[in-house]
């Protein structure tokens, strides 16, 4: 079992993040978040990335919440597990913009990609206060529609 801290995320000190890939360019957080391992999901204006054509190219927290409603997300309540429904948890620094994305995964723990590095399984706690802020939103979907 591989436990580490980074030092941009306090949080890991004392709740280790679980390391579970090895390090890949190919995707970020979003697109794990989403469940895609292929591509680089951002919003950004100038299109070098991902980014589905229905969802506003915008990098606000109500453009994230659109792309995960495109594949039957809603906001919820909390991050607490709940048997038969998949959450994501969307995080943003101090001025509300977002900036990465957990998928929670059957044992109640959160799977992460650290931008293009590796990915983790952490706790929420693991994860806030750190490089990418706090939740912002919660989302939950049936795990039926995966």
């Amino acid at each position: 079992m591989n436990l580490v801290h980074f030092s941009q995320f306090p949080n890991s000190k004392v709740d280790p993040f679980l390391v579970t890939s090895p390090h890949s360019p190919a995707y970020n957080c979003i697109a794990w978040a989403f469940g895609d391992n292929t591509k680089w999901y951002w919003p950004d204006p100038s299109t070098i990335y991902y980014w589905p054509n229905n969802v506003p190219r915008e990098i606000n927290i109500e453009a994230f919440i659109k792309l995960f409603e495109y594949i039957g997300y809603k906001v919820c309540e909390n991050g607490e597990f709940e048997i038969g429904y998949r959450k994501i948890a969307i995080f943003v620094d101090p001025m509300g913009v977002p900036t990465h994305a957990a998928r929670q995964i059957d044992n109640g723990l959160w799977t992460s990609k650290l931008g293009s590095n590796i990915d983790v399984q952490h706790s929420i706690k693991s994860m806030e206060d750190g490089e990418y802020g706090m939740v912002s939103i919660y989302m939950k979907r049936s795990n039926s529609k995966i």
